[in-house]
């Protein structure tokens, strides 16, 4: 029960943050487009890597993901870009920075196999 609890308290927190969030853009679409855009390129960075580019392993694309996600929300708060853009910035960042890692990280035995 406390566990249901703390749930539905930090739900309450995310839709009240979301709800003044919301209060920023013009409409609730337009809002929920800025908000998906700030995330959706990344994973689509991951899926990208995952289905093509097999020889990078997990360790670089889970830190290249956290560095492109760093970079689209220091980019979103600091300069004054298309909300659209996010997604191509998010997705070639993840890419670009997976490969760029895979060539420093080592590579694990048990890793993938090609």
């Amino acid at each position: 029960m406390r566990v249901a609890r703390r749930f539905t308290a930090l739900w309450g927190i995310f839709a009240v943050g979301f709800a003044l969030f919301a209060g920023f853009a013009e409409n609730l679409i337009e809002a929920i487009n800025i908000l998906g855009s700030i995330f959706y390129g990344v994973l689509l960075g991951l899926f990208l890597v995952a289905f093509f580019l097999r020889r990078v392993g997990g360790s670089a694309v889970f830190f290249a993901a956290i560095a492109a996600q760093t970079l689209v929300i220091v980019m979103y708060f600091s300069l004054n870009i298309g909300y659209l853009w996010y997604n191509l910035i998010g997705c070639a960042a993840c890419v670009v920075l997976s490969l760029a890692l895979q060539t420093i990280l080592p590579r694990h035995a048990g890793g993938r196999a090609s």
